[in-house]
């Protein structure tokens, strides 16, 4: 008992001491942070209170003021109210922004259905008050309609509807329009946002001419009108007039921008596995396959063909590898047989590659020609072909007699290309007559080879390179461009030549023909090629002549032949099943 009595005078120990520490540390922390959030919120709601003040007086003062001065200067209406101005108030900075339009009102019909044809029944004023606090940025608005003191009129002034449609021709909500008229006194200079209907009006607009209109919005393309000039005397959207009493209506067409990547190349080297199936040798694992004949099969059972059979070919892992191509497997399928290809990453069925990263993987491939091209040789540097065969008839059964896996092996790049492109959309025509092209630039690529386009319009690109011949452009050349795309353009380039011929393979749907063959001649010549993964050929140092003939015989098609084709320059030929 004494003994404790005298430890307990000794005091606290180090232990304790730095205990108690951290305690008073955590919640000296946690009063600071609340202390410091109370006096946010504080600042806030001064700020926001300040900012109702500032917008109440402000439309107070426009409610009154006579009907017919209520405008914003270089606006519509016209008025002596700025569209923006600044004011500080107990030390705060404030962004004012004022909005006066002309409302049609429902109550007597809209627009052509309006009873006594006027659309300018009223005034809408909208203040809204903006201010930034702690890096926070706020605002308050406030809305009021000023009617008018008789009957509604539309002396002076006339309508301008704009309609603003995306590339599929839908009407886009949200998009910015800016209506300015600068040979008007005064000056006309006015933004509005489209409705859900993608439509902006601008009702009570001064009548007269010259009236111009710019339609874009945050990450979207641009559409105008163009005044003509000694550059562009004939354009083809020229601005527009507004007639008193009447609607005067354009319709403009923006979309997301796009991102777009050149790459020039001189070249491309392709390798090829096969497997022929002279024997098993190839075969890495299989249940129920057999061997015969140069080709591979269901096994036999009591002299009978089993149901089903799967086999693994060895594990492919070139390198260097670039990039996977295509597929092309060939045999037979007599009828209640199927023959199916699938690939996975092992000789194993529980290592199958997802539809995510193949799409059709899951359920397999017929035989034919098969594109990989979509897998990535990062995530897959190795690649197993499984082969499944089945019969519903134990007399017969399919067979597979040749395989043939192609990769990229490597590409190379030219860097410092001069490139041109040219979009297919024109603005009007030049003093010759020649169309004005809205899209057109030139650029050259980097030191690998690329060039980036970051906000490319939607539009269908050609790309030339001068002293070059292009002889394959992945993609298609015309480039058809999406909104809202990320795409890449391989321009695979060849010396230049006087007489060229790239021959394009695809479907009626744009699918690209791989491995098909092409092949052109005439008196004295005869080339033969299969087209890449891009589905194309090319043929250069030509003579020129008219009487070639072309032939192009993809795998599951008819073939189709062109005689008497004209090959005087450097010619395209787009060739569709």
């Amino acid at each position: 008992m004494i003994a404790s009595i005298k430890k307990s005078k000794l005091g606290f120990s180090l232990i304790e001491v730095v205990v108690v520490i951290g305690i008073s540390v955590l919640i000296l922390v946690g009063l600071f942070a609340s202390f410091e959030y109370s006096l946010k919120l504080i600042a806030q709601s001064r700020a926001k209170m300040t900012a109702l003040t500032v917008v109440n007086d402000q439309m107070e003062y426009i409610r009154s003021l006579s009907y017919d001065v209520v405008g914003t200067v270089a606006g519509i209406p016209a008025g002596f109210l700025p569209q923006l101005s600044t004011t500080t108030l107990n030390g705060i900075d404030f962004t004012k922004r004022i909005l006066v339009e002309y409302i049609d009102d429902a109550a007597d019909g809209v627009g052509v259905t309006d009873t006594n044809s006027i659309t300018t029944d009223y005034k809408q004023a909208k203040v809204t008050v903006s201010w930034n606090i702690n890096g926070i940025p706020n605002e308050v608005f406030l809305v009021s309609n000023v009617i008018p003191p008789s009957i509604e009129t539309n002396v002076g002034g006339g309508t301008l509807r704009v309609n603003v449609f995306d590339a599929d021709v839908q009407p886009l909500p949200g998009a910015s329009v800016r209506v300015f008229n600068n040979t008007l006194v005064p000056n006309i200079d006015v933004t509005r946002t489209t409705d859900a209907s993608g439509i902006a009006l601008f009702g009570g607009a001064p009548a007269g001419p010259d009236y111009e209109i710019i339609v874009t919005d945050t990450g979207y393309s641009t559409d105008q009108t163009y005044k003509a000039t000694t550059t562009l005397p004939a354009p083809s959207t020229q601005p527009v007039a507004v007639v008193e009493a009447d609607v005067s209506t354009m319709n403009f067409f923006i979309d997301r921008t796009s991102e777009l990547t050149v790459r020039t190349l001189s070249g491309k080297t392709t390798q090829v596995y096969s497997e022929a199936f002279t024997d098993m040798a190839g075969i890495a694992d299989s249940t129920g396959i057999a061997v015969e004949g140069d080709a591979v099969g269901l096994a036999t059972s009591s002299g009978a063909f089993v149901p089903s059979g799967l086999l693994f070919l060895t594990p492919l892992t070139p390198s260097p590898l670039e990039a996977w191509e295509f597929l092309v497997a060939s045999g037979t399928v007599p009828f209640n047989t199927t023959a199916t290809i699938r690939f996975y990453t092992s000789a194993s069925s529980s290592d199958l590659i997802p539809d995510s990263d193949l799409l059709g993987n899951g359920v397999g491939f017929s035989l034919g020609t098969i594109d990989i091209s979509s897998l990535s040789n990062v995530t897959y540097p190795s690649l197993v072909v499984g082969i499944t065969l089945e019969t519903l008839d134990t007399a017969v059964t399919p067979s597979v007699d040749t395989v043939q896996l192609y990769y990229l092996e490597s590409e190379a790049s030219i860097g410092g290309v001069n490139v041109s492109m040219q979009g297919s959309k024109t603005i009007g025509f030049d003093g010759g007559g020649s169309a004005v092209y809205k899209n057109a630039s030139s650029v050259t690529t980097d030191s690998n080879g690329e060039y980036e386009f970051p906000a490319l319009e939607w539009d269908a690109y050609t790309f030339i390179s001068p002293g070059y011949d292009i002889a394959e452009a992945c993609s298609g050349n015309p480039l058809d461009l999406r909104p809202g795309s990320d795409e890449t353009i391989d321009l695979t380039l060849a010396a230049d030549s006087a007489t060229t011929l790239r021959v394009v393979a695809e479907t009626v749907l744009g699918a690209k023909i791989i491995n098909a063959e092409v092949k052109l001649e005439r008196p004295g010549f005869s080339g033969i090629s299969n087209t890449s993964t891009c589905g194309q050929v090319f043929f250069t140092g030509l003579n020129g002549n008219i009487d070639y003939e072309l032939t192009v015989t993809p795998i599951g098609y008819t073939p189709q032949t062109f005689s008497a084709l004209s090959i005087t320059d450097d010619e395209v030929k787009v060739v569709k099943f």
